[in-house]
């Protein structure tokens, strides 16, 4: 299904009516979204008009490590690595 490329008055959208909101995501460890041990960001910025459309958790090393644990907790004692490969 094609999108409606009109605004709100029929008149044809323009750029800046395409821009979503300035979004933030976190990182995924452990089945949640949490902020960075370090709790620093990144901003995600348009090229064509310098304006940030998000910002996003900058994960490093302790980030990194958390979440190889989590893995490791969940293959050892979850279900999925008993599961078939098959359904």
């Amino acid at each position: 299904m094609a999108e409606n490329q009109s605004n709100a008055n029929g008149s044809p959208k323009t750029y800046d009516d395409l821009v979503p909101e300035i979004k933030f995501t976190k990182l995924f460890i452990n089945g949640e979204f949490v902020d960075s041990v370090k709790g620093r960001t990144l901003e995600t910025i348009d090229p064509r008009n310098g304006q940030v459309t998000a910002r996003v958790a900058e994960g490093d090393k302790e980030d990194v490590d958390l979440a190889v644990k989590a893995a490791r907790r969940a293959f050892d004692h979850g279900p999925w690595p008993r599961m078939p490969g098959y359904v």
